[in-house]
């Protein structure tokens, strides 16, 4: 009876701790719940700062780019107004040191009228030539050579003669003479070149 009692009393003891502790349970929960929506806001406050700083730096940086892109678009016009003027400096000067060869000219015909003496007149015109090729080669142009063998590089095969006295795609003469300018080509040298004779059918 006293077993009973005390299973009747342990049982209604136990039943009033579940109970009691039930209201405990949900007041943590809500407490939980109430740190968590502070939480929450703190984290949506720090995405947003974390947003406008982003967007902060991205004006900046299209700013930067914005300058850049103007100082370069500035510095190709600087470029070319530099490479014109060089240009146009270099063409000045060359005019200059021609000037003189312009006057020889003038001077050998002013000659040929007053004397006629034609022999006289080419050598005049023969100096002004050397003159006029010696003034070109001090600023770098030089003639090619064409003697030997053909270089599709510097030569161009105006004519080919049939040859079997020669090794084939030997230069036999100058059509026209090429010119380099500071080691570029600026005219290949026409020439006629030797080739193995057509075997007769």
């Amino acid at each position: 009876m006293q077993e009973m009692e005390k299973k009747i009393n342990g049982t209604t003891s136990e039943g009033t701790e579940q109970t009691e502790q039930k209201p405990v349970e949900n007041a943590k929960s809500v407490q939980e719940g109430a740190q968590e929506v502070p939480s929450l806001e703190e984290e949506n406050k720090l995405l947003k700062d974390k947003i406008a700083e982003l967007e902060s730096q991205l004006r900046e940086i299209q700013n930067a780019a914005r300058i850049i892109r103007a100082n370069f678009e500035n510095y190709k016009l600087d470029v070319e107004r530099q490479i014109r003027e060089v240009s146009k400096n270099s063409i000045l000067r060359l005019i200059k040191i021609l000037l003189p060869v312009i006057d020889d000219f003038k001077r050998a015909f002013v000659y040929y009228d007053q004397t006629k003496d034609l022999e006289e007149f080419y050598k005049g015109i023969s100096k002004i030539y050397e003159k006029f090729l010696k003034i070109l080669e001090n600023e770098g142009l030089k003639v090619i050579d064409a003697s030997g063998k053909f270089d599709p590089f510097l030569h161009e095969a105006f004519e080919r003669e049939e040859r079997d006295d020669v090794e084939e795609y030997t230069i036999l003469s100058v059509i026209e003479d090429g010119y380099t300018f500071n080691g570029q080509v600026v005219k290949p040298a026409k020439v006629k070149v030797s080739v193995k004779p057509r075997e007769q059918k």
